[in-house]
């Protein structure tokens, strides 16, 4: 038989082979199964404050005119990913940018098309490199802002890419008190082959994709690790094993069904000794510590909290596939979602939330869960949406979407705005957001 990983007999079997299966699959429909039980009948969230009108105009140019198309694009990108701004049509706009003094806006004429915030730039050539200059001005009180990375000087062609993404970091700073997070990174897996899959990583909007683990194996479940990228590769006849990049962490007789590396170096895997699935601690080496599940029932997919205290998990032990929490010690183990039918991927957030995946019907959905049990509706009628990720400021959720022929999306943490940042359609799975 081909691949022995999807050979299936205990509950690794409705769960975590089954995840195995769907990740070897094309994603034609990106259809779950469909799991009879409670649904999880949750409204979407209240809307938040709507996103302040921002003009964004082309740059002054002094050089390669593609090059300050770019630089004008990947900020409007910037921003409207944000979900903090509404991007107004550079058509509407009244106001001459190129003929204005950088510094001095004609007030009226972005007043009257009601952008409350306007920038403006300017790029040309320098010696030594490229120039870059930023404006924030704020229309309605007829304020300049200054802002950090306004202004950039000897930086090379490629380079233009990163100094819009700080200057936006900048922006949403200067706006709402918190940066952005525009130049972190996102790991994932997607298929590469009719039995093979690689570990990619992307800058968050979706540019510089690249594979970073390809071969003949089936690459799955990647995170960001000390050391390099944490995740699970099998061959032909194997049972799954841990890596970190390209050093081999496990070597049987266990199987590995997915681990996380916490704050302190050390991971939380799941981890198949014969008699099903278990959360264990083990070191940066690859030696077992401590069974913090002892035996109740499958226990996979755990998730360490930012500041390592506590690891979020999926068991069947009460039945379906529900999100748990328990100490980093593995006390307190206790029942997060009362809903559902089959809940997973779980994702610890900042703020003690927790992002997942539930069936709904049928289909996959997107849902928060705060340490009490409050359940949030994230995505609805949407296609199907899984393996959710957390930005590192918690302010984001990147996740997958049978949207667009299967795609990595990335929405507001309140569900409200949601924008594909894959490139092109791809079959990819589990991504991790980078810190």
């Amino acid at each position: 038989m081909r691949l022995q990983l999807v050979r299936c007999a205990t509950l690794v079997a409705t769960f975590v082979c089954f995840f195995i299966q769907q990740a070897l699959a094309q994603p034609a429909t990106g259809a779950l199964p469909d799991l009879t039980g409670d649904t999880l009948e949750v409204p979407i969230g209240p809307s938040k404050k709507e996103p302040d009108p921002i003009a964004i105009p082309d740059l002054r140019c002094n050089t390669a005119g593609e090059l300050c198309a770019m630089a004008a694009d990947v900020l409007r990108n910037d921003l409207l990913i944000s979900g903090f701004f509404k991007i107004l049509k550079p058509q509407s706009f009244i106001g001459d940018a190129q003929a204005e003094p950088l510094e001095s806006p004609k007030w009226a004429d972005w007043f009257n098309v009601n952008a409350k915030y306007l920038i403006k730039g300017e790029l040309s050539s320098a010696p030594g490199g490229l120039s870059i200059e930023f404006r924030l001005f704020n229309v309605f009180d007829k304020q300049m802002y200054t802002v950090k990375a306004q202004s950039a000087k000897g930086i090379a062609k490629d380079a233009v890419r990163g100094k819009v993404h700080e200057f936006a970091n900048a922006v949403i700073e200067a706006i709402t008190g918190k940066p952005g997070v525009f130049g972190t990174q996102i790991v994932y897996s997607a298929k590469t082959g009719e039995w093979t899959r690689s570990v990619f990583v992307m800058d968050m909007d979706g540019h510089n994709a690249g594979a970073v683990i390809s071969n003949d194996r089936v690459n799955s479940l990647p995170s960001m690790a000390m050391g390099g990228i944490l995740y699970t590769s099998q061959a032909d006849n194997e049972d799954p094993q841990l890596w970190i990049g390209s050093r081999k962490l496990t070597d049987g007789p266990n199987k590995f069904r997915g681990a996380d590396m916490g704050p302190n170096g050390t991971i939380a895997a799941s981890v198949d000794t014969g008699g099903g699935s278990d959360i264990w601690l083990m070191d940066k080496s690859g030696k077992l510590i401590r069974n913090l599940t002892g035996g109740q029932g499958d226990n996979v997919s755990p998730r360490w909290s930012p500041d390592g205290s506590m690891i979020a998990f999926v068991s069947n032990r009460s039945g379906g596939p529900q999100i748990y929490v328990m100490g980093a010690d593995g006390s307190g183990q206790r029942r997060l979602t009362m809903a559902g039918s089959y809940n997973s991927t779980p994702d610890f957030g900042p703020d003690g939330l927790i992002v997942f995946a539930g069936l709904d019907e049928g289909t996959s959905d997107i849902f928060t869960v705060d340490l009490s049990g409050n359940i949030q509706r994230l995505t609805q009628g949407q296609g199907t949406n899984k393996d959710p990720t957390w930005s590192p400021d918690g302010r984001w959720i990147a996740f997958v979407s049978s949207r667009d022929g299967g795609r990595i999306f990335i929405m507001t943490a309140d569900g409200r705005y949601q924008f594909p940042v894959s490139q092109r359609p791809c079959s990819c799975a589990t991504p991790r957001w980078s810190n």
